[in-house]
């Protein structure tokens, strides 16, 4: 027998896709009419949903324009309501092969095609007033240039477990960003991040922010993160770094 009431199971199912909080008090609240929170409650699961399927695959290139909507919806519906499905299995299982094949060959395609692009960008970038180039291909300016200290490398044979406190903001190169510190709330890194990223950090004085400009090697190469870095992105980064911690 499960030690969970039915009721706590639903509780709990909907708590852990985030749509809402359920307090003790409500337990003794009426039950809300289901007809009347029905369409709200609908598009709400269908919002986790999607959500949540896009975080599964847009690491793979899938987007909604992939998606023909009255499919999708029958196919999920068909499996929500377990019902038998009209389509064999190894159809299915098929045509999910040749989606794979369809994507894997779309990304390598625009992944050469961002290559070229970051390079051109990188080239005209390197050519621009107080633009610094280091050996490995990054590319810096000096917006703030902080104080005396920085990162000091560890003995040989010690780990290198060094924190650092940071404020920063990524974006592409047409300024489309795609991540952020809070505002006003640095955030702790360690040193696994990014090579481009990473020599930044360790190179740059206490208090310096910089902006950065990692050529695709330097950054995330040919692998896509989520919807708005494809693969070959050149990436560009705001660093401030406030302090460095053991």
């Amino acid at each position: 027998m499960n030690p969970i009431p039915s009721a706590s199971l639903l509780v709990a199912a909907i708590s852990a896709i985030g749509l809402v909080t359920i307090s003790a008090a409500s337990e003794t609240a009426a039950a809300p009419d289901a007809a009347a929170i029905r369409p709200d409650a609908s598009y709400a699961l269908g919002f986790r949903a999607g959500g949540n399927f896009a975080q599964n695959y847009s690491s793979f290139g899938l987007t909604a324009e992939d998606i023909d909507e009255a499919q999708f919806i029958k196919g999920f519906m068909t499996a929500l309501r377990e019902e038998k499905t009209g389509v064999d299995r190894d159809a299915m299982q098929k045509v999910m092969e040749q989606l794979a094949a369809m994507l894997q060959a779309r990304e390598k395609e625009l992944g050469a095609v961002n290559l070229e692009a970051s390079k051109k960008f990188l080239e005209e970038n390197a050519k621009r007033e107080g633009v610094i180039s280091t050996p490995s291909g990054l590319q810096y300016e000096i917006l703030a240039p902080g104080g005396d200290e920085k990162y000091q490398a560890p003995e040989e044979g010690k780990p290198a477990n060094k924190q650092f406190l940071v404020n920063y903001k990524g974006s592409l190169p047409d300024g489309t960003q795609f991540d952020a510190s809070p505002e006003g709330k640095p955030v702790t890194m360690t040193l696994q991040v990014v090579p481009g990223f990473r020599e930044a950090l360790t190179t740059m004085p206490v208090g310096a922010k910089w902006k950065l400009f990692l050529p695709p090697n330097l950054a995330y190469g040919e692998q896509r993160r989520g919807r708005k870095i494809a693969p070959n992105s050149a990436l560009v980064f705001e660093l401030e770094l406030v302090k460095i911690e053991d």
